[in-house]
C-alpha cells in the first residue's frame, strides 16, 4: 500500500507559554532597539557638530587682519616719512584695494596723495600693496620719503607730516577661503563683505 507523503507545514514561533514573560522580553528588544537608534543618531549629530567646529577653528586660524601704520622716523634714526600695512592677523591676505582719505579727497595710490602736496620735483618710493598678497606677519613699507634738501620739498615733507595723523586708509581684502572684509585697519574689527568688487568704502553712504 502507497502512503501519501507528508505535506510541510509553516513553522510558527512558539513563546514560553508565560504570557507576561513573553511581552517583557518583546518590549525589552523594542527599547534597545530604539536606544541603539538613538545612540546612532546622537553620534551622528555629535560628528557633525565636531565638523562645524573644526572648520570654524580653521577659518579663525586663516583670518587676516591689516593695520596701517605712519611715522616720521626710521628705526635707524633716519628722518624719514615712512607708511606701513602689516598683516597682523592669522593668515595671508588677498589685498583687493586700498584708498586714503584726506582733506576730503579720496586717492587710489599714494604717489597721488604725495603729488597733491604741490608742485616741483621729490624723490620718495612706493610699493603696490593693491592686487598682492601679505602673508601673516608681514609688514609692508608703502612710501618711504626721506627729509628732502630742498626747502620747497622741506614744505611738502612737512605737510604730509602734520595731515598724515588726520588721513583714512581703508582696505578691502580676503583670505584665502575667499572671505572678505573691508576695513580703516586702525583698531576696529573688520565689516564682512560678500565681495570686495562692489564694496563700498567703511562710513560710505
Amino acid at each position: 500500500m502507497i502512503e501519501a507523503p507528508e505535506t510541510a507545514h509553516n513553522a510558527h514561533a512558539h513563546g514560553t507559554g508565560h504570557r507576561w514573560f513573553d511581552i517583557v522580553m518583546a518590549v525589552a528588544i523594542l527599547l534597545v532597539s530604539a536606544g541603539s537608534l538613538f545612540v546612532s543618531l546622537h553620534t551622528g549629530q555629535t560628528m557633525e557638530a565636531l565638523v562645524k567646529e573644526n572648520e570654524r577653528l580653521v577659518r579663525a586660524q586663516s583670518t587676516p587682519i591689516l593695520q596701517f601704520d605712519s611715522g616720521n622716523v626710521t628705526d635707524s634714526g633716519e628722518r624719514a616719512l615712512e607708511f606701513t600695512i602689516t598683516n597682523v592677523g592669522t593668515g595671508p591676505a588677498r589685498v583687493m584695494w586700498t584708498k586714503l582719505e584726506s582733506g576730503g579727497k579720496t586717492y587710489g595710490e599714494l604717489s597721488e596723495f604725495v603729488n597733491d602736496t604741490g608742485t616741483g620735483q621729490i624723490t620718495y618710493t612706493t610699493t603696490p600693496i593693491n592686487q598682492s598678497v601679505l602673508s601673516q606677519g608681514e609688514v609692508r613699507r608703502i612710501l618711504k620719503w626721506s627729509y628732502p634738501a630742498s626747502k620747497d620739498g622741506q614744505k611738502r615733507w612737512e605737510t604730509i607730516d602734520r595731515i598724515r595723523f588726520d588721513a583714512r586708509v581703508q582696505a578691502c581684502y580676503c583670505s584665502v577661503f575667499n572671505e572678505c572684509w573691508l576695513s580703516n585697519m586702525a583698531a576696529d574689527l573688520p565689516q564682512p563683505v560678500k565681495n570686495c568688487a562692489k564694496a563700498e568704502p567703511v562710513g560710505a553712504h
